[in-house]
Formats: C-alpha cells, sequence, structure tokens
C-alpha cells in the first residue's frame, strides 16, 4: 500500500463517495513507486470537470479544454483531471481532439512512457496495464504502445524520454529508443522555451551520457548540438547552471548561437560568456590577480569557474578558492565604490567628465595593488602626483 498524503486523499475520498472513479496517476505513483517521495500528485478522475468544480469550495479551471481543474485544499493545489482519450495532432504537439471516457483503461493508453502509465488508491490498489512496474523494476523506459505514434503524436515526448533515462538513471528499450532517434526529426517544432526546458532538467540527472546517441544523430544540429561533451566534466559539477553551461560549452559548435536559439535569459547568456571568455584566459596566480577578475566578473562567477576549471585541468584550486575567500570575508576593496572617495569628491577637487571615470579607474587598480592606499589622503596624493 502506497502512502498518500492527507490532503490527496481527502480528494480522493470526496470523488469517490460521490460517487466517481479517482486514482493518483503518473510521475507521482513512479516515485513512490521507487521509493522517492513525490513533489506534486496529479488525480485523474471519472468527473466532469463541472462535477469537480461542484464538488469542492475552492477550483481554478487551469484547463477545461484538457479536463483539468486545480482544487486549492488549504491554499495546496492539486490538479485533478477527467479521464480522456486524445486524437489528432496535427502539429505534432497538441491534440486537436479531446473526448472525455469514464474508463482507466482508455486514460492511461494516452499516456508516454509504461512507468508513467499506473495509478493507484486505497480501495483499488495498483493499476498497471502496461507493466511499468517491471519497466521500474528493470530500469527502462518503454512506451505505452506504439513507440513511433507516441512521438508523432507528441515530438517532446522525445526528450522527455532522454530526460528521464537522465534523471532516473534508467536505460531506453531498443524500440523505443529506434523510434525516438527515427521521428527526432520532429524535435525542430517543439518550442525553444520547451527544449531548454528539457534540458535544464536532464543536466541535473547523473546519466546524462543517456543523450549520446541523439546528438550522435544529428537531430540536434539545429541548436548546435553537434558533439558530444565530456560527460565526467558534467557529473562533477553540482549546480543546475553550471551543469547546463559544461553541456552547451561542450556540445555546442557555436555557443552564442545556441543561446540564441534556445532564447536563453540574458542573465544565462551572460553567466555562459563570462565563464567561456575565463576559460580562455591565463590562470589568475595571486590576489591582484583575482581582484581584478572579481571586478569584472563577481563572486559567483569566479567560484563556478575555479570549480569547473579544476575539473578540466585537473589542478587543485583551492589556493584559489582561499585567497578569494580572504578577499571578500575581509571585504577588500576591488570596485570602484569600494573606494573611499568618490565621483562627487573628484568633481569638487575640479575633475571634469570622463576624466572622473579614468581617475577613478586608476585608483582602484592602484588599490587593488596595495588595499592600505585605500585612504582617502593617500587617495588624493596618487591623483596629484599622476596631474
Amino acid at each position: 500500500m502506497l502512502k498518500i498524503p492527507k490532503k490527496i486523499q481527502y480528494v480522493l475520498s470526496s470523488l469517490q463517495k460521490s460517487g466517481h472513479k479517482a486514482y493518483i496517476v503518473g510521475g507521482c505513483v513512479r516515485d513512490m513507486l521507487m521509493g522517492k517521495t513525490p513533489h506534486d500528485f496529479d488525480i485523474t478522475t471519472s468527473a466532469s470537470t463541472d462535477e469537480i468544480t461542484a464538488l469542492f469550495k475552492k477550483t481554478i479551471p487551469t484547463g477545461l479544454k484538457h479536463g483539468t481543474i486545480t482544487v486549492l485544499i488549504e491554499n495546496e493545489p492539486i490538479e485533478v483531471t477527467t479521464f480522456r482519450t486524445e486524437a489528432d495532432y496535427l502539429d505534432h504537439r497538441h491534440p486537436e481532439t479531446i473526448k472525455f471516457v469514464d474508463n482507466l483503461a482508455e486514460d492511461l493508453s494516452r499516456r508516454d512512457f509504461t512507468v508513467n502509465a499506473i495509478a493507484y488508491n486505497e480501495n483499488k490498489g495498483i493499476i498497471d496495464l502496461y507493466k511499468g512496474r517491471a519497466d521500474i523494476k528493470n530500469k527502462i523506459l518503454r512506451c505505452v504502445g506504439n513507440p513511433e505514434a507516441r512521438f508523432t503524436e507528441d515530438a517532446l515526448r522525445i526528450l522527455r524520454l532522454f530526460r528521464f533515462a537522465s534523471t532516473l538513471q534508467f536505460g531506453i528499450e531498443e524500440n523505443t529508443l529506434n523510434a525516438a532517434l527515427k521521428m527526432a526529426y520532429l524535435l525542430e517544432i517543439i518550442s525553444s522555451e520547451r527544449i531548454l526546458s528539457e534540458l535544464k532538467k536532464a543536466v541535473i540527472g547523473e546519466n546524462i551520457k543517456v543523450f549520446s546517441p541523439l546528438i550522435n544523430s544529428g537531430a540536434l544540429k539545429f541548436i548546435k548540438i553537434e558533439n558530444l561533451p565530456d560527460f565526467k566534466i558534467i557529473n562533477h559539477l553540482k549546480t543546475e547552471n553550471l551543469r547546463l553551461f559544461a553541456f552547451l560549452y561542450f556540445a555546442s559548435s557555436d555557443l552564442e548561437q545556441t543561446l540564441n536559439i534556445l532564447k536563453a535569459s540574458n542573465s544565462f547568456k551572460n553567466y555562459c560568456y563570462a565563464l567561456k571568455e575565463l576559460l580562455s584566459l591565463p590562470v589568475p596566480k595571486n590576489k591582484v590577480d583575482i581582484k581584478r577578475l572579481l571586478g569584472k566578473y563577481g563572486t559567483q562567477i569566479l567560484e563556478d569557474y575555479f570549480k569547473i576549471y579544476e575539473i578540466i585541468s585537473n589542478e587543485n584550486t583551492s589556493a584559489l578558492n582561499t585567497i578569494l575567500n580572504e578577499i571578500t570575508s575581509n571585504n577588500e576593496p576591488y570596485l570602484i565604490k569600494h573606494l573611499e572617495i568618490n565621483g562627487r569628491e573628484l568633481e569638487a577637487l575640479g575633475y571634469k567628465g570622463s576624466e572622473i571615470k579614468e581617475k577613478l579607474e586608476l585608483l582602484i587598480e592602484k588599490v587593488i595593488e596595495n588595499p592600505n592606499l585605500n585612504q582617502k589622503e593617500n587617495l588624493k596624493a596618487i591623483l596629484t602626483n599622476t596631474a
């Protein structure tokens, strides 16, 4: 018996007491069978959207077209969806025809992979029509029904296949893999935002090397992903941003173009450009070098640079990290705003326009080399001596 949280069980019980069938379904059941705690729960039911809405006090019509109502229980959102079948995926992504049914078996038949096509409630137990439990036990991803049909219906399932294989650390059943590679040309119709979202989720997985056949097939050339990255490097990195950068940095034939095609945020683009630039520069040797880099790139990017450089070069960066920590913990000056004199004071001394910026840059450079100079009189003396 699976342990269902009280709020989820309340929704299930309420539906069942009103004469409807209701089950938790999909990823939540899969995760529980794997001994994991689900992040969220999906409920599938024979009740119509009107019946769901009438049954609960607080609801949001989040997806009426697809039969989905969000039920709020003590402000916790719980998605409840009417059993349905789908057909006519004219754009290889969204069904043109949705038919609501009262049969769980029909609903499960439309789902992507066997491990996501398992339903459960406390009365009926586990409903597993496609041997999803066996595939979980054997750590295999397999499509429900004909894999080519599943991927033709919704091309995003191809990326989801590789993402699940990465994050769950599962293998891919041969027919499913072959169908995914055969139909991978359809990925070009998927929105850039969805592709980037799937890649972000995938790179966190320890089995990211599962992407090798997809890259080797040339299916990702349209986003300039053409090279096999060193997956060992990626697996040594811990954060999503750094892992995604490493994947794109090594796999892309043109990082800037890849980021533009994927419509990455400006902040992530700048993060990637900064790390790429740092990896092309000589490694800092001392505190002065690190302060100069800090002034340009900031603490977080420099920390991430040290992490990825250490793995790429196999050189220990602990000494560099120690210096970086000394600078930040001791509040040592490395930015113009850290100077004990500012632009208004320079203006009062008679400096004007671009000359003020030029003098401030001169002063911070001197202070980076010798922090003891960061006193107002010393800084004025430097200006006098360089006049």
